[in-house]
């Protein structure tokens, strides 16, 4: 997998995260605030190490780093307890992101020593403690970026090996295994080799059906002894080699023999895939957008616009819809969804894994292909099919207003307008005109001759505010009936 060589960096210069944000994955939380609970004398008696010099290499996570203190002690001591491979344990049990996220920030766990390695495992407890809708895995996969921002900012010398969520559940469509295999995927690619090495070593506690054996993890959660020699043995190469790595070294990630929810056969435009190592607005508009979800507090939203950079455009500073877009949401409560650059895949990924979650809608709407780069039309009308398919699963009280992808180009034989012209004669069969209602109004884009102009997008491709006024008003009549007002 590619490695994403300007994440740490991207992420400081964002600087967007505080305790203020809504999403509790990134919000740093001290337990039950409580200053007797048993955590918190936890973390005083850490505080301890921390203040008699920390140690070289430092292992952060819940109780299955905590239990290297229990069925896993034996082995910690053969590894782990002096020498150059000396270590403190930081993990807690219960722990989710947002409590690592205290106990390095208020908490000062990383404070006052210099490590050289530090091993990062965390998140089962964002999935195993809250349902589904309360703790998507995008809210997970966040609270873990962040902690490696805490990480870079506290120990900008140490190189973090960033350990996937173990396996849990005693098969493969365990609910708990499946959202962290989500999660696994993402944050793999926050490596860089450099100052994120990733490591990966699942396969080793898995049947080849993908059973986890009671044998290695008694309560199919927490590894028992034998689970943490193999940790330590699939582990112990990695950190020497940190140890010993000369600066602005490169350190191959290790990843599992036989990988399971890392790779996929079906068509690209199909397959739900983020943009996290690409660009970091992306990133930045996705805390954004989960921040306003949980910061409504359930609201029921009159419509949410689902798309790529056209629907953003709404609303984006500058964007060329926004001033009508402000009319708009005098008389309706409005969720944009929309990123720009963003393919069919990113949309699905995003729509399966937290920005439908958390609140209802009365109605949709939807445009997304016109960036999908697939030749074959078929295959980016599947994409828009699944898209939809997660809308209407996830929201089945819900109206969906599908439309056409805009014409773009000046002349009517533009590749890319033919191209999406076969992809909307196929798209607009999903409509029932019931609860997927087709809306067609990209004539009103064109010259008499099928040309676009500047008149109605300057760059032929996303409308300008003439645009804009064509879409609200070709819009508008159907909010009108479906929404009462």
């Amino acid at each position: 997998m590619k490695l994403n060589r300007l994440l740490l960096s991207g992420v400081v210069a964002i600087g967007i995260f505080s305790s203020n944000a809504a999403i509790r994955a990134v919000t740093p939380t001290a337990w039950n605030g409580n200053p007797k609970c048993w955590q918190m004398a936890r973390h005083n008696e850490k505080m301890k190490e921390v203040a008699a010099g920390g140690a070289p290499v430092v292992f952060i996570g819940d109780s299955i780093t905590h239990y290297w203190e229990g069925a896993g002690r034996q082995v910690w001591r053969k590894f782990f307890a002096e020498g150059p491979r000396r270590a403190i344990n930081l993990g807690t049990s219960a722990d989710r992101t947002e409590h690592v996220l205290w106990r390095l920030t208020e908490g000062g766990e990383l404070d006052g020593y210099e490590a050289k390695c530090i091993l990062l495992m965390i998140g089962t407890n964002n999935s195993g403690h809250f349902p589904f809708e309360k703790e998507p895995p995008v809210d997970t996969i966040l609270g873990i970026r962040e902690i490696l921002r805490v990480i870079a900012e506290k120990q900008p010398k140490a190189r973090v090996i960033l350990t996937a969520i173990f396996p849990r559940g005693a098969t493969a469509d365990d609910a708990c295994r499946r959202r962290n295999d989500v999660v696994n995927k993402e944050i793999a690619r926050f490596a860089d080799g450099k100052r994120v090495i990733w490591c990966d070593f699942s396969d080793k506690f898995l049947s080849a059906d993908g059973r986890l054996s009671p044998e290695l993890f008694p309560d199919l959660l927490h590894p028992g002894e034998r689970g943490y020699e193999i940790w330590a043995g699939s582990v112990v190469p990695l950190v020497d080699k940190v140890l010993s790595a000369l600066p602005g070294e490169t350190i191959a990630s290790v990843w599992p023999s036989n990988p399971r929810g890392y790779s996929f056969t079906f068509p690209s435009a199909v397959r739900p895939e983020t943009r996290f190592p690409d660009q970091s607005w992306w990133k930045t508009r996705c805390l954004e957008k989960r921040n306003e979800i949980v910061g409504n507090g359930g609201i029921e939203y009159d419509i949410v616009m689902v798309g790529d950079s056209i629907t953003h455009r709404w609303e984006r500073e500058g964007g060329e819809g926004r001033e009508l877009f402000a009319e708009l949401k005098k008389t309706y409560r409005i969720l944009n969804l929309g990123y720009g650059g963003d393919r069919t895949q990113h949309v699905a990924w995003r729509m399966e894994n937290g920005e439908l979650e958390g609140y209802k809608a009365k109605l949709f709407t939807l445009m997304i292909g016109t960036n999908n780069p697939e030749r074959n039309p078929a295959d980016v009308a599947a994409g828009v099919k699944r898209v939809l398919e997660i809308i209407r699963a996830k929201h089945p009280e819900a109206k969906v207003v599908l439309m056409p992808i805009f014409p773009r180009g000046a002349k009517p034989d533009d590749k890319n307008r033919v191209r999406n012209e076969k992809v909307n004669a196929i798209i607009m069969g999903y409509a029932d005109g019931k609860d997927v209602i087709w809306l067609d109004f990209n004539a009103e884009f064109l010259e008499p001759d099928g040309t676009m102009t500047k008149r109605v997008m300057n760059d032929l491709l996303h409308p300008n505010a003439t645009g804009y006024q064509i879409w609200l008003d070709a819009i508008s009549p159907v909010f009108k009936r479906i929404l009462g007002k």
